[in-house]
């Protein structure tokens, strides 16, 4: 069974060469490598050029004018020539059985969705007990090129940190694609975990596009429903501000919930 291993890059050479020297190192041989340099000025395409002809699978290389994660992945998902698809972002790196893992696991389950751990560098896994929709991201998930391609792919309008992903697992779950763990296909991140509040915002923000498309239930799911953020105003008062002002979580639910609330003001909802 071939992979594809689908990968969007900006400006982020280093950590790219991370990713290309683990796939390098993969048990599992039967895989290109897809990359849509996303208007790289850094130098990226330029190691690709030379690299390629040095490693021992096969890397197909799209230029792209900068249009953001969504429109390369949907450029390099369209160009991949296998059958399964893995979603690997440009600050990741494999554990040298996890593409093995990755085509076990669609040998097995058909019309599925894997979501696989990553790993932090202080520690910290990413891997959750029951997945859904809402995990779905470009580190180290998989799914057939089919399943994506009849649900139009990522969604371009939805451009900014935290959302063409998770929607395009929403419409894929609607459709009847199952969402399963794949416990031993190990991932690791360059960075630790941020979630600082310009991603709290952007994610804020386009939770509430994603529930303006779907509905009342899913704007309940990812909490960005009006009544939901007139609890969570009253919630994140000055109060929890002195109490819990320097953890981040906290930032980051105020910045989701500034994020929300800018995004239904703009669709002239209620205010809350």
């Amino acid at each position: 069974m071939k992979l594809s291993v689908i990968t969007p890059t900006h400006n982020r050479m280093a950590l790219l060469e991370s990713l290309l020297r683990s796939l390098e190192m993969q048990t599992y041989t039967d895989f290109e490598m897809v990359v849509a340099v996303d208007g790289s000025t850094d130098g990226t395409l330029t190691l690709l050029e030379a690299i390629k002809n040095r490693v021992s699978f096969d890397i197909q290389i799209l230029v792209l004018t900068q249009g953001g994660q969504a429109r390369a992945r949907n450029v390099a998902m369209q160009t991949a020539s296998a059958d399964i698809l893995v979603f690997a972002d440009d600050d990741l790196s494999f554990a040298p059985d996890a593409l093995a893992r990755h085509a076990a696991f669609h040998q097995v389950f058909q019309n599925s969705l894997a979501i696989a751990p990553v790993q932090y560098p202080n520690g910290q896994v990413d891997f959750p007990k029951n997945p859904s929709w809402v995990n779905f991201t470009g580190m180290n998930t998989s799914l057939p090129k089919t399943a994506i391609l009849e649900q139009g792919g990522f969604d371009e309008t939805l451009s900014g940190y935290g959302g063409e992903d998770l929607e395009l697992a929403l419409r894929l779950v609607k459709a009847g694609t199952q969402i399963r763990r794949l416990p031993d296909a190990l991932a690791f991140h360059a960075g630790e975990k941020h979630r600082n509040p310009d991603k709290g915002y952007s994610a804020g923000f386009q939770a509430v596009r994603i529930a303006q498309k779907h509905g009342d239930a899913v704007a309940m799911q990812l909490g960005v429903h009006p009544s939901l953020l007139v609890a969570k105003r009253i919630a994140l008062n000055p109060i929890g501000d002195f109490l819990l002002g320097s953890r981040a979580d906290y930032v980051f639910e105020k910045a989701y919930l500034a994020g929300a609330r800018a995004a239904w003001l703009q669709t002239k909802k209620p205010k809350t």
